[in-house]
């Protein structure tokens, strides 16, 4: 029976009766491992195999040889994964012919065995995860457990950890999943230090129940099959698994999609509504991906309204690995909706490619064919993905492409709500009964940690904001922005309004002025963080980058904008400075090349931009937009949800908002701006900074609650009540991570942050007193770790006093000196924690054979402390035991002269073999002389160099201690152990 811990029986074993519950076998680790070196369970699988194929035993053997000899690394995970969604590519024992023998029964569930097993002692029994999930006997998913009251960064850092202790098991395993104050899954990736986490939401108020819904045997494979890619991204490779809503919107539309092919519906259309930022262009290709699967050969059309998307969406194709044709002409279009029954396979394609003078003639002849034959025109297994459906679905455009596609199933997808008036997208795309497939509101995507919230601050609004008269035409008009240029209708009095706005804000002077802010307003409160410079046309670009280049060095911005012949001298110039500077590049490589470096490289750190990159651009790191442009409704929101992208460290948002600077007035008339839509659709797109500082307001105050009963005072005996309170109450990770985002907010409202500086100054006190007294992590340690290291070590210094800290505050070694000064204190509360932390610092850092033992201990007497069970003296007693143990250790091995390595091992062969101490050092070196060879760089991440070092143990210690060896298995798994870990 597994031991009761809190872990066992506030996860591991809930996880395990709702498995139970769907359909999935529960057996203890010990039983089903067959061999402590092999992960697959190969018996199981070879059985599945032969059922699920048909085939001989041997030709199964051969499959599962081929999947073994899979190497590590990125090329090696990529073939698992085909193997494990494709079968694995054998030759026919009788014909030679080439096929694939199915890992896995997609097609018959019930062909295939689920079984959860806990506490599986791999490899050697020295790592044991909690839970794996086998499919057929191959490990898919690892769950590791901790208590509620514990963070799930925990148990997410111990799976991190044994990917680089197990990189056989990790070979297979495909998902993550770590369960504490909440049970989050994430993509099994071992080469990345870190990769997205995701909570799987459902109906249920138990975050579990949510969870096992994803494990259910139907939805773990369909997510395996058709929702997991390696995505290429800069030469790295990361893994793709789908969001929680991403999962829900593509099972409803292939339902549709499908049944419509099939004849079980008659419905054929539907409308997605994902907040910007959600991960909307994944759902499509998901969407796409599937649809293909399932009809064997559709056509599927990807359509867009602007190249940029064309482009964003074929890098997003080509990164998962899809193949597609980009429809590049009208004769590419013609040929794909022609050709024979219309061309089959993935295809990207502007709407502005069905004008009806360009298709007329393929128009008339499929209506002639079609009576006849098979066509695009009449054929159902043919998808249309609409991306932003609500711009370009209802003109001559839309029209022409649903006469030729005439029954195509159309799905429309949207990244900003619907209107409430006008166009009537969801006649087009919606039923009555059912006018959204799918819905992912604004708030719901904030909640969930996929976006950010957007502040908006007005800047200069006595020198720069447009006059009212000026707004309320451009608010009166149906323009969704001025134009560069007018195009169609646009009545002369209203053109007129325009070309006034247009003039006002492209006045030097004005200009002038907005770029000096900017400059001041980057350097004191956006930078390390990006930003982009939104500007009234492409003329306005190059002024506010040569009035940038005044006040900032010219290397910090960039414009990304198009060229034209008869573009004006300021453009041309530009344009000619452009190609001098990336010679012997076209202007669409240059424009790419100052997107990915914007993205991923230092400089630059503004884009100046008047149409492009407002749309579908996602750059994590862009957190400021300065709008100089009047925008609304459908634009407005397209755009400022460029800075809405979270930027994740160490598992961690670091940016808690993005800032639209308003130097235009348009926020002034927010309402006004998005008065098309329903209030309840656009709930949380904006917040003014006011709302942002009552945020940080709340939080502070939360922060300050768990201290109720301390004067927060900055002298050295408050400080170190606060960290008392913190780690007696086990609450030391949640202020942790509560400090960290009060300290993001903080950071970024530098100008509006009075009324908090001393309460800020207090807490950050507390967080690394607790950071160095606690964790034994010392302030300069854990600003170096900071992405931002300089900016992050500037903004604390001018915060609080690092060295102050450190002096009042150090990271206390137990030595001989320490044990004195412990012994002089007389206030026995205050030698105790001194005494209780430097241990705790002690075992932490030595985990292993060498403090095995002392580890229970301490961990008994915190808990101990914490709930009062035993008077104060008495645990003091017990640790002043324990300090005195670990001094008595360091002074032995000094005195043997041994190093760590060489004494740990000798620990472990005094606690297991009978022998004195020369003896054993002697043995000691035996082993290390006899495995050195094999211990070479990153020796533990290959398993049978591992496997060989286990083997040399095992003949060490029946060699040397025959008779003399109380556990041989345990001895061997110890010392194992300490080599991994030290050798």
């Amino acid at each position: 029976m597994p031991a009761q811990t809190p872990e066992y029986l506030q996860c591991e074993k809930p996880i395990i009766e709702r498995l139970e519950s769907k359909s999935w076998t529960y057996r203890r680790g010990i039983e089903v491992l067959e061999n402590e070196n092999e992960p697959l369970l190969i018996s199981r699988l070879k059985r599945a195999i032969v059922r699920t194929n048909g085939v001989s035993e041997r030709e199964a053997e051969e499959a599962i040889n081929l999947l073994k000899a899979s190497p590590f690394g990125v090329e090696g995970s990529r073939r698992v994964l085909d193997y494990l969604k494709n079968g694995v590519p054998v030759k026919d024992e009788e014909t030679g012919e080439p096929k694939r023998l199915m890992l896995i029964d997609y097609e018959n569930l019930q062909n295939n065995e689920f079984l959860v097993a806990n506490q599986i002692g791999y490899p050697f029994k020295t790592k044991i995860p909690d839970l794996i999930l086998y499919v057929n006997g191959i490990p898919l998913v690892i769950i590791e457990c901790k208590r509620l009251d514990v963070s799930w960064k925990k148990a997410y850092e111990q799976i991190k950890d044994y990917e680089k202790e197990m990189p056989e098991l990790f070979k297979y395993v495909q998902v993550g999943i770590a369960v504490g104050d909440k049970p989050v899954y994430f993509p099994i990736v071992p080469w990345l230090g870190s990769v997205p986490v995701y909570e799987w939401k459902g109906e249920s108020f138990d975050e579990l129940d949510n969870l096992v819904e994803l494990l259910k045997p139907e939805t773990l494979l369909d997510v395996l099959r058709y929702f997991t890619f390696y995505r290429e991204s800069g030469g790295a490779f990361t893994k793709v698994l789908p969001r929680y809503m991403q999962y829900r919107a593509v099972r409803e539309i292939v339902s549709i999609a499908v049944g419509y092919v099939k004849g079980e519906t008659e419905r054929n259309r539907g409308l997605i509504w994902h907040w910007q930022g959600s991960g909307k262009t994944l759902t499509m290709i998901f969407s796409a991906y599937k649809i293909k699967r399932l009809l064997g050969n559709p056509t599927v059309f990807f359509v867009v309204d602007r190249r940029e998307l064309e482009r964003q969406l074929s890098g997003e194709l080509k990164a998962v690995g899809l193949s597609f044709e980009v429809v590049d002409s009208i004769e590419k279009l013609k040929e794909v909706l022609t050709h024979a029954d219309g061309k089959r396979g993935i295809f990207i394609t502007l709407i502005h490619k069905f004008r009806a003078e360009d298709l007329n003639d393929v128009l008339e002849g499929l209506k002639r064919e079609s009576r006849r034959r098979k066509t695009i025109m009449n054929r159902k297994d043919v998808v249309v993905l609409i991306d932003e459906g609500h711009r370009t679905q209802y003109g001559e455009l839309a029209s022409t492409m649903r006469s030729i596609l005439k029954s195509a199933s159309f799905f429309a997808f949207t990244g900003t709500p619907i209107a409430k008036k006008g166009r009537d997208t969801y006649a087009t795309f919606g039923y009555k009964d059912r006018p959204y497939l799918d819905r992912y509101f604004i708030t719901q995507s904030i909640e969930d940690g996929f976006t950010v919230k957007i502040a908006y601050q007005a800047r200069l609004e006595e020198d720069v904001h447009l006059k009212r008269e000026l707004l309320e035409a451009f608010l009166s008009s149906k323009l969704e922005e001025i134009p560069e240029e007018y195009r169609g209708r646009v009545e002369e009095k209203l053109k007129k309004r325009l070309n006034a706005i247009k003039v006002f804000l492209k006045n030097p002077k004005r200009i002038e002025m907005i770029a000096q802010d900017i400059a001041k307003h980057y350097k004191e409160s956006v930078e390390p963080f990006k930003a982009m410079v939104v500007a009234v046309d492409r003329e306005s670009c190059v002024l506010y980058k040569r009035a940038l280049d005044k006040y900032l060095p010219s290397e910090y911005t960039e414009i990304v904008m198009t060229f034209n012949r008869d573009d004006s001298d300021v453009i041309k110039g530009y344009q000619k400075e452009l190609e001098e500077r990336f010679p012997g590049k076209d202007m669409g490589e240059i424009r790419e090349r100052i997107r990915e470096d914007f993205r991923n490289k230092e400089i630059p750190k503004i884009l100046i931009v008047t149409d492009m990159l407002l749309t579908g651009f996602d750059a994590p790191i862009l957190q400021t937009m300065y709008l100089d442009k009047p925008l609304k409704e459908h634009r407005l929101l397209q755009a400022i949800a460029r800075t809405n992208r979270p930027f994740i460290k160490n598992g961690e948002n670091i940016k808690p908002f993005g800032l639209v600077i308003d130097y235009v007035g348009i926020f002034k008339e927010l309402k006004r701006a998005l008065e098309i839509y329903d209030e309840v659709d656009i709930e949380g797109a904006a917040y003014s900074v006011e709302e942002i500082k009552k945020e940080l307001r709340r939080k502070i105050a939360k922060a300050m609650g768990y201290f109720d009963d301390l004067e927060p005072r900055r002298d050295r005996e408050t400080i170190m009540n606060a960290v008392e309170t913190l780690f007696r109450n086990n609450k030391g990770e949640e202020f942790q991570r509560l400090y960290r985002e009060i300290r993001h907010h903080y950071k970024l409202l530098r100008e509006d942050r009075d009324e908090f500086r001393e309460a800020f100054k207090w807490l950050t006190e507390v967080y690394y007193a607790y950071r160095a007294k606690v964790d034994g992590v010392p302030p300069e340690v854990e600003l170096k770790a900071d992405e931002f290291f300089e900016e992050a070590l500037r903004f604390i210094q001018e915060t609080v006093d690092i060295e102050e800290i450190k002096a009042d505050f150090p990271v206390i070694e137990i030595d001989e000196e320490f044990l004195r000064k412990v012994m002089r204190e007389r206030d026995k509360r205050k030698a105790f924690t001194n005494l209780l932390f430097s241990a705790r610092h002690y075992v932490n850092t030595h985990k292993g054979p060498l403090s095995e033992d002392l580890v229970e201990q301490v961990e008994r007497i915190i808990e101990a402390w914490r709930h009062k069970k035993e008077e104060i003296e008495k645990l003091y007693d017990e640790l002043l035991g324990i300090a005195e143990e670990i001094e008595k250790r360091s002074q032995e091995q000094r005195e043997l002269g041994l190093n760590e390595l060489e004494y740990a091992l000798l620990m472990v062969l005094k606690r297991h073999v009978k022998g004195n101490t020369r003896e054993l050092i002697e043995g000691v070196r035996k082993l290390l002389k006899e495995t050195e060879a094999l211990r070479f760089t990153r020796w533990t991440e290959k398993t049978e160099v591992v496997s060989e070092v286990s083997r040399r143990i095992m003949l060490f210690i029946v060699g040397e201690y025959n008779g003399k060896c109380d556990d041989i298995i345990k001895t061997r798994n110890e010392l194992l152990e300490v080599l991994k870990r030290w050798g």
